[in-house]
């Protein structure tokens, strides 16, 4: 019997690319999402100070809210973020409430630029972390990272709402914003291979070894 893994998001845009970068490696394997659940579970409160606390407060508080006929779903959660070497990481979980309040794109994009004015090392990473919550209560914690650097002036042209970061963040390597590396085919990218990627790769290789742990 195939395990059914159960994505803990809600997100139709999120739960499609999460299928579609999983399938790439375990086509078998069938992805629900909270959407799918014919009963609600509560919201999370993310309290972590760090992606891998997030992910594993979403990974099990799902668990703790499944239904019994649903006890044997393996639960995949995440968190991402942007860690800004020169800023000791910032602003990591706290990309919205950055300077202790709740902040618009501009707002973060503008108090980014401010922060890094003077400073000659504008090196960042973009962190993807995922948690594998298995039916036994067995975790397994995964990351991927893409390295860049912050501009100096924003790529207006780069701007989508919601995602503050897209219009700064570069990848020297291929000269271009890592939301156009995001966007290119696997072929066309040199073997530059996205951290999401690497992170989607692990976990699928650990859920088809593991998929029967009950």
């Amino acid at each position: 019997m195939t395990a059914t893994i159960l994505f803990a998001t809600r997100n139709p845009g999120k739960h499609a690319e999460f299928v579609a970068a999983f399938h790439k490696f375990a086509p078998q394997m069938s992805i629900i999402s909270l959407a799918d659940l014919d009963y609600q579970i509560p919201d999370c409160i993310e309290t972590g100070t760090t992606f891998e606390q997030n992910a594993l407060l979403k990974a099990r508080h799902t668990r703790h809210h499944l239904h019994e006929n649903d006890k044997n779903l393996i639960i995949i959660a995440d968190d991402s973020g942007m860690e800004i070497d020169a800023l000791n990481g910032e602003p990591g979980v706290f990309t919205r409430r950055w300077d202790g309040r709740e902040m618009s794109d501009q707002e973060i994009v503008d108090y980014c630029l401010k922060k890094l004015e003077n400073k000659a090392n504008r090196r960042a990473q973009y962190t993807t972390c995922l948690v594998i919550n298995f039916p036994n209560g067995r975790e397994k914690v995964i990351f991927g990272k893409n390295s860049g650097v912050i501009l100096i002036e924003p790529r207006e042209e780069s701007r989508l709402k919601g995602m503050p970061f897209r219009e700064l963040f570069f990848v020297p390597e291929l000269n271009m914003m890592f939301h156009e590396v995001r966007e290119l085919p696997k072929l066309k990218r040199n073997g530059y291979l996205l951290g999401h990627e690497v992170a989607v790769r692990e976990c699928s290789s650990i859920i088809q070894k593991n998929r029967h742990v009950s």
